[in-house]
């Protein structure tokens, strides 16, 4: 991939006592593959805004919480309509008055309709995908995407080390619903009490996986990002040590 994720190298503590897991489920979008912040940040530049890249990534943190608030609030939001507000919050985040935010998410959505904005991997997924795939363990997918999932795994070289990749578009239900879960454990043959899941966004993703049983790991990109009440890992590594 051209435009590269590079996570910091610090991270929190993770689990205290390793449960017997036999099968990992990963978020697509924000886990395996993240918003494309370069592109973001050259289309703030090339509308005159000056941020560094570090600052757009912090952004992207305000943007999760904004999502968590929502949910709180009970806003009826699919994935479809939570994108908007997601990047809204990020612009909101960097001080850009409403006319030029208005523009900028114009650009956002029609880029995104175009190629999937999620689509920026860190160079070290696939080697921790391909270790855990050696121990034997079942790897799937758990994503509120559009029926585009699959293939932008498949673009990123990634989508091999899957068993199963549910795509909430064509199930019909999304995260947190604990339903989208299940469907995929049942593809998998899959218990809940040894399954972990890996995702990015708190009230979607650690709270859907713990309503459906599941152990949960959230990762932060370096965004400043920090749930109370999860664990929390800055890259893919630490799952090796969890399973």
């Amino acid at each position: 991939m051209k435009n590269e994720y590079r996570a910091p190298s610090s991270e929190q503590p993770v689990l205290e006592e390793k449960p017997s897991i036999t099968t990992v489920l990963f978020d697509a979008g924000g886990t395996l593959v993240h918003a494309d912040l370069r592109f973001i940040h050259r289309t703030l530049r090339q509308a005159g805004i000056t941020a560094t890249l570090q600052v757009v990534r912090k952004a992207e943190g305000s943007a999760k919480r904004a999502v968590d608030r929502r949910m709180d609030d009970a806003v009826a939001d699919t994935d479809e309509t939570r994108r908007q507000p997601y990047f809204a919050a990020m612009l909101d985040h960097l001080g850009i008055k409403k006319s030029v935010a208005t523009r900028l998410l114009a650009i956002f959505e029609a880029e995104h309709q175009q190629r999937n904005l999620w689509r920026s991997m860190s160079p070290s997924t696939p080697s921790v995908l391909q270790e855990l795939r050696d121990r034997g363990l079942t790897l799937g997918v758990v994503s509120n995407s559009d029926g585009r999932i699959a293939s932008v795994l498949e673009s990123c070289g990634i989508a091999k080390y899957f068993h199963v990749i549910v795509d909430s578009h064509d199930v019909g239900v999304e995260k947190p619903d604990p339903r989208i879960f299940h469907h995929a454990l049942k593809k998998l043959k899959a218990k809940p009490a040894q399954t972990l899941y890996v995702g990015d966004i708190y009230s979607i993703d650690i709270v859907g996986a713990q309503r459906a049983g599941l152990h949960a790991v959230l990762l932060d990109n370096g965004s400043g990002y920090f749930p109370p009440g999860c664990r929390i890992i800055h890259r893919l590594q630490p799952v090796l040590r969890m399973v």
